[in-house]
């Protein structure tokens, strides 16, 4: 942990990345989001949630299906790891919206650039009050 409740690496199962990319690009002019679960830094689940406000610039994900994913986590004994979207059009880096809007301090915040659909790129940070700071991800 870095003071921000999130773990110094995030680590993600090759499947379970490779199930997240897809998601984004099916998504695709569009931004999509989910939240990824695990335990200590390490992914173990997905959940695709679906991007209510269908914009190619923004997300707001459907209520009802966050929950439900919260709630299964939950369950399972698991940690929210990451809130993962996509910037269809843009770096793989937080938007001042992004940073606004990042009210979980102890999840990781995964941004994927579509911009090169052929090679998505990928970054994860810990968003704290405002502060932004890149978090290693590894892929397992």
């Amino acid at each position: 942990m870095d003071g921000s409740g999130v773990s110094l690496m995030l680590t993600i199962p090759r499947p379970l990345y490779d199930a997240m990319i897809q998601h984004l690009q099916d998504e695709y002019p569009l931004e999509a989001c989910g939240l990824l679960a695990g335990q200590d830094g390490v992914v173990s689940r997905q959940y695709p949630i679906e991007n209510i406000l269908r914009s190619p610039v923004a997300y707001e994900m459907e209520p009802t299906q966050q929950i439900q994913a919260i709630i299964e986590l939950e369950e399972a004994g698991l940690e929210l790891s990451a809130i993962y979207h996509s910037h269809p059009q843009g770096p793989p880096a937080p938007s001042e919206t992004d940073v606004a809007l990042a009210y979980w301090p102890d999840a990781a915040y995964i941004i994927v650039s579509l911009q090169d659909r052929a090679a998505p790129q990928t970054r994860a940070f810990a968003i704290l009050e405002g502060r932004v700071t890149e978090i290693p991800l590894a892929l397992l």
